[in-house]
């Protein structure tokens, strides 16, 4: 019997599909033939929220270029030093999947806070959201990621808790 391999859509394709269901107002809906329209029970993200989300979404795909590499196996590495000879932009997120996105994502939350108070209250919602939505779509095994999963829990309360300090000392200055 022969086996087929099952191949997850790359960090490239995820981010596109997460962000797009982020950015895109909600209750749009996208019928046959690439035609979209809203509905009316649907409310549209602000034009600011949705700006928004798309810097997370170019900071995030940042930081996986240049240090997603730090997460990775030996195999993966080889891997995206080859993707780089062929086009450095974007090697990362082209080559490597959702169980990378994942060991990634505490250490995008610890070094990359933004300095806004609301963007940082988005980042932490929005990288939750993710988490969550990688385990829903079945793109990664939470019962063999637990310890990262645990890490990107740590990783949201440290940064949740940061943002409460940051709020009562901004609220302190005025």
């Amino acid at each position: 019997m022969r086996r087929v391999a099952i191949t997850t859509p790359t960090i490239d394709v995820i981010l596109e599909m997460f962000f797009l269901e982020q950015v895109v107002p909600a209750g749009w809906v996208f019928g046959g033939g690439g035609s979209a329209g809203p509905r009316p029970s649907g409310t549209q993200r602000a034009p600011m929220t949705q700006r928004r989300l798309r810097s997370l979404e170019g900071r995030l795909r940042d930081y996986l270029e240049v240090e997603g590499e730090h997460i990775l196996v030996t195999a993966d590495i080889e891997i995206l030093a080859s993707e780089r000879q062929f086009d450095p932009a974007g090697a990362f997120c082209r080559t490597m999947h959702a169980d990378d996105l994942l060991f990634a994502l505490p250490g995008f939350l610890d070094r990359c806070v933004p300095a806004d108070l609301t963007d940082t209250r988005l980042q932490l919602t929005t990288i939750d959201a993710l988490a969550s939505w990688l385990l829903r779509r079945g793109l990664i095994d939470g019962a063999g990621l637990e310890c990262t999963l645990l890490d990107v829990d740590a990783a949201l309360r440290h940064g949740r808790a940061d943002l409460r300090r940051r709020r009562r000392e901004a609220r302190a200055e005025t």
